[in-house]
């Protein structure tokens, strides 16, 4: 993985161009003015959105961005002109798709947050192939084995820490006891007496 790094600097650099492709919308672009010759202009309009999702969808935009983080995660610390690559990266995605999001392409179905936590178990996940790596390339490097030893026991923060945002945070549904605990938003009344089924009754 060492080895790799100029690659994934090239990687981080044609990504540039993939999203100033995407910015273009050439493909909605192809479509509509396919369908234009043969349909009505709003009916064209129509038929060339929205985009193809499995590749311009919110997960497989979520992917790729991770992706470039991961790289960036990863290989930042073998070679620091990463970091810088993958800064520009993201600032060309804010600015990208902060436009395409808000005035060119249609709103789409949220999901209530499931690809925002598909990416930060990811870049858990990121973190421990890093601390494994870091590992690695100081047992290979370092004149001892104390400086792999001390990155090692960076690894069982980073399992532990992926393990925790997996198991211990509700964040599909809040859990009932915590709405309960909200006496702003419900009233508590007193319960008196005990309730007992009409058929139950004596002499029913």
């Amino acid at each position: 993985m060492p080895y790799a790094t100029h690659f994934y600097m090239n990687f981080l650099v044609l990504q540039w161009t993939t999203h100033a492709m995407g910015s273009m919308r050439y493909v909605p672009l192809g479509k509509f003015i396919s369908f234009k010759r043969l349909f009505a202009e709003k009916e064209a309009k129509e038929m060339a959105e929205p985009e193809d999702q499995d590749y311009y969808g919110m997960g497989g935009r979520s992917a790729r961005w991770t992706i470039a983080m991961t790289v960036g995660i990863v290989y930042g610390t073998l070679s620091p002109p990463i970091n810088l690559l993958c800064f520009i990266n993201f600032a060309i995605c804010r600015t990208v798709y902060g436009y395409l999001f808000i005035f060119a392409e249609r709103k789409k179905a949220d999901l209530g947050g499931v690809f925002w936590v598909k990416q930060l178990e990811h870049l858990l996940i990121a973190l421990i192939i890093y601390t494994i790596l870091m590992t690695g390339v100081l047992l290979q490097r370092s004149d001892s084995w104390w400086p792999g030893t001390i990155s090692a026991g960076a690894l069982v923060y980073s399992i532990g820490s992926l393990n925790k945002f997996s198991g211990s945070y509700a964040w599909e549904k809040v859990p009932y006891e915590d709405v309960m605990k909200d006496t702003e938003k419900h009233e508590y009344r007193e319960e008196k007496g005990v309730y007992v089924q009409p058929e139950m009754q004596p002499g029913a």
